[in-house]
Order: C-alpha cells, then sequence, then structure tokens
C-alpha cells in the first residue's frame, strides 16, 4: 500500500511538473541567441576554410603541373584555359541576350513575361519564336469558345418576344400622336 501511495505521487509530481509552462528571462533568450549565432558563425567559417584550403590545394597542383610543363605546353594549356573562360562567358552572355529578347517577343504578342523561363530552355530563337505563337494562338482560340460560349444565349420559348398585334404598347402609344 505504501508503495502505490509513492507511485502515485510521483506521478502526480511528474504531471505537475510537465503542465507548468517554463518561462524565461530576457537575459537567458538572449544568451540561447547569442549561442546559437555563435554556432552558426563558427559553421560558416569552417566552411569557408575548408573552402579556401581546397582552392589552394588545387592552385598548387596546378602550378606543380604547370612547372612540369614546357614552355609550349605552358602557352597550350594557359590559351586552353583563356579561351575556356571566354567560352563560358560567351554562353552566358548569350542566355541573358536570349532571355531579353524572349521577354519582348512574348511582350509583343502580349503574352505574360512568365513564360520566360521556360521558353528560354527551348535554346533556340526560332524554336522559342515557333512556341510562342502557338501559345498565343491555343490561348486566342480558348479565349474566343469561352467568350463564344458565354455568349450564346436560347431562343425565348414562350414567344415573349414577340411584340405584334393587339397587345403591343409602342403601337398604342404611336396611334395616340397618330390621330392627332
Amino acid at each position: 500500500m505504501a508503495e502505490d501511495k509513492q507511485t502515485q505521487e510521483e506521478v502526480e509530481t511528474t504531471e505537475t511538473t510537465s503542465q507548468a509552462p517554463t518561462t524565461y528571462t530576457q537575459a537567458q533568450l538572449d544568451s540561447e541567441a547569442d549561442k546559437r549565432a555563435a554556432k552558426a558563425l563558427e559553421t560558416a567559417k569552417a566552411k569557408w576554410e575548408a573552402e579556401q584550403a581546397k582552392a589552394l590545394e588545387e592552385a598548387k597542383s596546378e602550378g606543380a603541373r604547370l612547372a612540369k610543363m614546357t614552355e609550349d605546353e605552358k602557352a597550350k594549356e594557359i590559351e586552353k584555359q583563356r579561351q575556356a573562360e571566354l567560352d563560358k562567358r560567351e554562353a552566358e552572355l548569350n542566355q541573358r541576350e536570349l532571355s531579353t529578347s524572349t521577354k519582348s517577343l512574348l511582350v509583343d504578342k502580349g503574352l505574360p513575361t512568365d513564360f520566360a523561363g521556360s521558353l528560354v530552355a527551348l535554346g533556340d530563337a526560332d524554336k522559342i519564336k515557333m512556341a510562342v505563337e502557338n501559345i498565343q494562338k491555343t490561348i486566342q482560340e480558348t479565349v474566343n469558345k469561352q467568350v463564344e460560349a458565354k455568349l450564346q444565349t436560347d431562343s425565348p420559348k414562350n414567344g415573349a418576344s414577340a411584340i405584334d398585334g393587339a397587345n403591343d404598347p409602342f403601337k398604342k402609344i404611336m396611334s395616340q400622336y397618330k390621330k392627332k
């Protein structure tokens, strides 16, 4: 029986401690924020240092490789690297130019420029132009079909639109003016 009381007290104690909200002072919160910021900075610094060490090691190995080459081989290798860099820059420039021309084409056709990113992925100006024309044609056809569907009405079934004969209110009004 004594053990049952003790177990009940332990359960009640744990229930009361788990229900009580934990409150922190501003100093404790600031301390925790500082610890997290310091940890994040430490991680970023370690990552940066690893990248720098890797870049330095690559530069050293490239230098050692170039040192083993003859003058002609060095010149060819440097020219090859320079040409690769120029090709990379030219590709980036062409990509930007293609993106700009695609956006311009979309604006000229009255289409949203949100399509530009997807269309630039085609990579060829002629293909992009054809795709834009197809998109415009498809959108225009869809809009026309929807407009026609909205404008389409059925004729009245009870003959309410027929205003001929003795029930025509306009004829009565007109007949009054004709008599005078």
